[in-house]
């Protein structure tokens, strides 16, 4: 038996997935120097646990813990300001610039962070 459609069924899933290939965003993340993958609309927190990257994120993503905490080290300038959320948190814990709410910046490609609230000792 033929099944009818699914070449065109399959050329649009090739054309799906090497649009988001091109509009794909890579950033780095330190100690690991591991590079991780991220969509136009994901946020840094989504795009370290879509890559099963540990990061604590106790509020589960809402801007109200601070647990998500990164330090940009590379690339500052090309993300956007910080949300209101965001802001509101850095000015009472009177955050450093480069320190940034992973759940609340999305990913842009070229960032190099650390994850403040991480423990780096052997895993």
């Amino acid at each position: 038996m033929r099944w009818k459609g699914v070449s065109s069924l399959f050329k649009k899933n090739l054309k799906i997935n090497s649009q988001s290939s091109k509009d794909a965003i890579v950033f780095r993340v330190l100690p690991e120097e591991a590079d991780v993958n991220a969509s136009q609309s994901q946020t840094i927190l989504d795009a370290l646990l879509a890559a099963e990257m540990e990061i604590d994120h106790s509020c589960g993503g809402m801007g109200s813990c601070g647990t998500c905490l990164i330090e940009v080290i590379t690339g500052l300038d090309c993300l956007p300001p910080r949300t209101e959320v965001e802001n509101d948190m850095a000015t009472d814990r009177q955050w450093d610039e480069k320190e940034r709410l992973s759940c609340q910046t999305l990913a842009k490609s070229g960032l190099v962070i650390r994850r403040k609230n991480y423990s780096y000792k052997s895993k």
